[in-house]
């Protein structure tokens, strides 16, 4: 499954370990929609590269009513002029989405 929604932004100064950075969402996305989601990623492009998972020695989310501010915890700093690029992405089985027909699938094939 593809991420949710994806944002970009250049970062106007570095983001420190334990930093944040203030993002809008991502078009066609809200606060009830992204909420609980799991397995986003943020990528770095500054020439080093850099790609970090959602979760703890990645990076944190959290999903205010009109932005997202994402906190860094990859213990590297994310360089200013940077383009950063977030997805957001699934939520659980069972989660705001409440897929039950990959569930069904999901389950099958967990026997197999």
């Amino acid at each position: 499954m593809g991420a949710m929604g994806v944002t970009k932004t250049i970062l106007a100064t570095a983001v420190a370990d334990g930093g944040t950075v203030t993002v809008g969402y991502p078009t066609g996305t809200t606060q009830a929609s992204l909420t609980g989601s799991t397995g986003g990623e943020v990528s770095i492009n500054d020439g080093a590269g850099g790609l970090w998972k959602q979760g703890a020695g990645g990076f944190t989310v959290a999903f205010g009513a009109s932005n997202i501010t994402i906190t860094n915890d990859s213990d590297v700093a994310w360089p200013a002029q940077a383009t950063l690029a977030a997805s957001f992405g699934e939520t659980d089985i069972n989660g705001s989405y409440n897929l039950t027909y990959p569930k069904q699938v999901q389950d099958k094939v967990a026997t197999l």
